[in-house]
């Protein structure tokens, strides 16, 4: 709860509601009502402004005061407390919605004093239903005396035997307080036990990629998936001097995500050809399959469940997310049986992946995460409440709780650190995260923790993404296997290319470690290479060439491609994955979360009220526009899987492709408006196709052939000639680091 909370002292009053301020209570008649700590903020913050309209930014600065809040997240809020308190959005009696600006309470609120109150509360013994709170920390030394009636007598009738024995009692109080109040801020800080690394080692030395280690928990051996024979397969090594690979799986099923059981018999993994979570024994033999769907398996803490996410990775590399939209968090029993789901789509926002157990086995950790945003949350699975856990990280991922269940470990700045947060049994967190690791100009990813927490397994990885072009004829065919690389880097991804008007040039964006994403321009060949702007994401061309559109902080942007003069258009209101400027430079296709799932939205270039549309239930988004700006084309990402839609930029009903299945989100058009490109992955290789509009032909362009590749964000030249698109390889190997 914030500072704000903790110290009021009145009670507010309104018809049959009791928000008691103290004892951070909501009563509804004689019903004490359950409401989580951030709801009771903004409940308490809107009856105290009674009468007027209370801005959205007000709420985020006042109550979050973090910088990045989605105004979904505040409509989740405000939903909350209706129910609570008996609120109908249709007809408010409590609180009204001002549209695009935020919320009024209308009804009259009375206030009382605490003290005055006293006699009247009714909620005391109903903390079952109401939100819990910590303890306030208030240190004995600040206390004012107790006088005593009599010398050497104090209120209770005890006597003390001297003044020596007086001094000596007060001694000892002084210590014992001291040592507590230590002890208390130790803990709320999150810094009552020192962490640090000992040393780091290498386990394994492939040239390809070992991927998704998992430690046992005596912490003797490491399974981990790797590509070694042209197929990614689990394997299993002992953690003593001289042990090789031992290959556990052989079938060619594109095996990932290998998991311990408790006892470390069995290990669960995803097999991503042959579909769903399956068991092999440690030491080898046929394996079971346990469901039909599903990926990144977790054991319970006795063994006799596996949780698991129902979407699985799209791509390989250190900053892929574990899962995207509409991927939620499924429990199964270890005999097998019916899944049953534990998230909801859209709650919290983004695909739910990678789940971790507390030791007691009430609470999972998970990643939620949508293209650019990833965020670290617990989730009660007796009461489905959540807790976030990675603060304001944007980039938080690969959670797994410490074996004392009293923190969890996650990974920020996009695989650069690994951080430490102390939460409590019901999965608050303690004080701020601490920086374990910082591995500076690597990448880590998967973190895997040892039974008695002294050993942590992880993947060190390097991701290499260049601009590629591969020559098309006007047919739409390629024209030879060879591809030409446009831009070299390391660790360093060049993306999102975008062909100006003439197909002279190309704009594209490049990330490095420890750097924004920035805005380059070179020529369609790769020379002239030249820096835009200091950040900034998807950048396509105004109509006349001279300058280019991106998105940045939260709105749309142009830069001057002579001069570099920079110039902000317009804010989205709201937090966007991505953007493109349509061919007449008038309107910004993008998608965002901000009705809770995925959509495709359209605003004009100046700026205004945004346009939705599409409606999906599940998510729909990465939007591009054809050329002659009639059409839009987007991915549509389902739980059976993802798919490629137009819709009429006018607005209209969604046509699929005639594709099933196909995998491929990023896309562009052929300059005859006609066809689609988009990149897909079949039998774990990534290629980019085309499919046509109106025959519904579907033509191969690439050719690649790597699993530890992927390729993204195809650009047609308006030349009708050539192809540009992302192409990366991510190698790795497994790591272990000792703590103390």
């Amino acid at each position: 709860m914030g500072e704000t909370t903790r110290t009021r002292a009145c009670t507010y009053f309104f018809d049959d509601v009791v928000v008691d301020c103290a004892g951070l209570r909501v009563q509804k008649g004689d019903e004490p009502r359950k409401i989580t700590p951030r709801a009771f903020e903004v409940l308490v913050y809107l009856a105290e402004h009674q009468g007027r309209i209370v801005e959205k930014q007000e709420l985020f600065d006042q109550i979050w005061k973090e910088r990045f809040v989605t105004d979904n997240a505040l409509s989740r809020i405000i939903k909350e407390i209706r129910q609570v308190i008996g609120d109908d959005a249709d007809g408010p009696r409590y609180i009204e919605t001002v549209p695009r600006r935020g919320y009024s309470f209308i009804a009259e609120v009375r206030t009382s004093n605490e003290a005055e109150l006293e006699p009247q509360q009714s909620m005391v013994g109903s903390s079952q239903n109401t939100i819990s709170r910590q303890p306030e920390s208030k240190s004995i030394l600040t206390q004012k005396p107790v006088r005593s009636e009599t010398p050497g007598e104090t209120k209770a009738g005890f006597r003390l035997g001297g003044s020596e024995l007086v001094v000596g009692v007060l001694i000892l109080v002084i210590i014992v307080a001291a040592g507590l109040v230590i002890w208390k801020n130790q803990t709320r800080t999150g810094r009552a036990e020192s962490i640090s690394v000992v040393r780091t080692v290498q386990i394994t030395s492939w040239s390809g990629l070992d991927y998704y280690p998992a430690i046992s928990p005596d912490g003797s051996t490491v399974a981990f998936s790797s590509d070694r024979t042209g197929r990614f397969e689990i394997y299993v090594k002992q953690l003593v001097g001289g042990s090789g690979e031992v290959q556990l799986t052989s079938d060619g099923g594109q095996n990932f995500e290998p998991a311990f059981s408790s006892n470390g018999s069995l290990i669960a993994y995803h097999s991503r050809k042959r579909g769903g979570i399956w068991i092999i024994p440690i030491t080898g033999g046929t394996a079971k399959q346990l469901t039909e769907f599903g990926s990144h398996p977790a054991w319970s803490p006795d063994g006799s469940q596996i949780a698991f996410q129902s979407g699985s990775a799209i791509a390989i590399g250190f900053n892929d997310s574990n899962a995207q939209p509409p991927s939620t968090l499924w429990l199964v029993s270890a005999e097998g049986g019916e899944p049953r789901q534990l998230t909801d789509v859209g709650n919290p926002v983004g695909g739910h992946g990678a789940p971790s157990w507390s030791p007691d086995g009430k609470r999972i950790a998970f990643d939620s995460s949508d293209y650019a945003t990833y965020v670290v949350w617990s989730v009660s699975l007796q009461s489905g409440d959540l807790k976030k856990l990675s603060g304001k990280f944007k980039s938080a991922t690969d959670a797994a709780y410490a074996p004392d269940g009293k923190s969890v470990y996650f990974i920020t700045d996009l695989g650069g650190a690994l951080q430490k947060v102390n939460v409590s049994e019901t999965g608050d967190v303690i004080g701020e995260p601490v920086k374990i690791l910082d591995v500076s100009g690597s990448r880590i990813r998967q973190v895997s923790i040892s039974g008695n927490g002294k050993r942590i397994a992880y993947s060190a990885l390097s991701t290499s993404g260049d601009i590629w072009s591969t020559a098309i004829s006007s047919s739409g065919n390629k024209t030879s296997d060879h591809a030409i690389q446009l831009t070299q880097g390391k660790n360093t991804r060049n993306s999102t290319p975008a062909f100006s008007p003439d197909g002279k040039r190309i704009a594209y964006v490049v990330f490095s470690v420890g750097a924004e994403f920035q805005v380059w321009v070179m020529d369609a060949d790769g020379n002239h290479k030249k820096q835009l702007t200091e950040n900034g994401l998807f950048p396509r061309w105004f109509p006349n060439g001279d300058h280019v559109g991106f998105l940045s902080e939260g709105g749309f942007w142009s830069v001057a491609v002579e001069g570099g003069l920079k110039k902000k258009l317009f804010d989205f209101g709201g937090e966007v994955g991505i953007a493109r400027l349509s061919p007449d430079g008038r309107q910004v296709a993008f998608h965002s979360t901000r009705t809770g799932t995925r959509n495709v939205w359209l605003v004009s270039i100046e700026g205004g009220e945004p346009k939705q549309m599409t409606f999906d239930k599940e998510a729909a988004g990465f939007p591009v526009w054809s050329p002659d700006g009639k059409w839009l084309a987007f991915g549509m990402d389902h739980s059976d899987g993802q798919r490629l839609a137009i819709i009429p930029s006018a607005g209209g009903e969604p046509i699929q492709l005639g594709l099933d299945k196909v995998g491929g989100l990023h896309n562009d058009w052929s300059p005859d408006s006609d066809k689609v490109i988009f990149a897909r992955q079949r039998d774990g290789i990534w290629n980019v196709y085309s499919v046509s509009r109106s025959t519904k032909e579907i033509k191969q362009l690439t050719t690649f052939t790597k699993l530890n590749a992927y390729v993204r964000y195809p650009a047609w030249s308006p030349s009708n000639n050539r192809i540009a698109y992302e192409y990366a390889e991510t190698t790795g190997n497994i790591w272990m680091m000792e703590l103390k």
